[in-house]
């Protein structure tokens, strides 16, 4: 009886292969929650960047996988001995890993909005979201970032100015946003 039994270590590849595959085409192919990441993941030992998480179950999945698959074939077909096929499928799943976890920095990247500036509101239409009194405070609602967003603004004029109206943005200053009312 042979503590490392050829045969075994063959079905265990298998196994881990299988497995590691299923479970990386089930979490790659279906989003399981809105965000469409899983917030059961594990992120970096290290706190470095949030966009690069390292050990997800994802890429976990992907090193049994590819690891699972070259230790199956390298010691079913190629007929390597175990210490070898161990080596390969060791080799095989970190790369694989790694190349997981750079193609997901890579999408990631894609999907990065650039942030606008505040003075791109300049001259924009927007509603009022709240009440302004004259030269007061409040809210209002206008598309920046390529979005509907929600923005502090100062009423520029002496006018009352109702909520859900139309509003024009004047200027902004040292990061205040200034509005009149919109004729409509």
């Amino acid at each position: 009886y042979m503590l490392f039994d050829p045969e075994k270590i063959i079905t265990l590849y298998w196994y881990l292969a299988l497995i590691g595959t299923i479970i990386f085409i089930l979490k790659v192919s279906l989003p399981l929650d809105a965000g469409g990441e899983v917030s059961g993941d594990f992120t970096s030992i290290t706190d470095t960047d949030a966009s690069f998480q390292f050990f997800t179950i994802e890429s976990i999945s992907a090193f049994f996988m590819s690891g699972g698959w070259m230790g199956w074939a390298a010691m079913e077909h190629l007929h390597y001995p175990v210490k070898i096929a161990v080596l390969i499928s060791v080799i095989s799943g970190i790369l694989g890993m790694l190349l997981f976890t750079w193609l997901v920095t890579l999408l990631k990247k894609l999907e990065h909005t650039p942030k606008a500036s505040l003075d791109e509101l300049k001259d924009r239409i927007g509603k009022a979201y709240t009440h302004f009194d004259p030269k007061g405070n409040g809210k209002i609602q206008i598309e920046f970032n390529s979005r509907l967003d929600t923005i502090d603004a100062v009423n520029e004029t002496e006018e009352y100015i109702e909520a859900f109206k139309q509003i024009k943005v004047t200027k902004i200053e040292n990061g205040v946003v200034y509005i009149v009312k919109e004729s409509e």
